[in-house]
């Protein structure tokens, strides 16, 4: 599943970052029939570019499979 954070002034990157993660963990996705499966595949992050926002990845898996 990928999160994309809102666009974000450069010297804030950080505060961007952990804004995506919070938000992240918050996410419920049993909601939507999966959930988390860190240990089927790497998370991904693309460099965080302010006028796009920050992009991260995590792998998921569908409930009742």
């Amino acid at each position: 599943m990928v999160f994309q954070g809102q666009p974000f002034e450069e010297e804030k990157f950080e505060e961007a970052i952990g804004d995506l993660w919070e938000a992240m963990k918050k996410y419920n996705l049993e909601l939507y029939g999966f959930k988390w499966a860190d240990e089927d595949g790497p998370r991904f992050q693309l460099a965080p570019m302010a006028y796009r926002g920050y992009i991260e990845a995590r792998p998921v898996r569908q409930l009742n499979e």
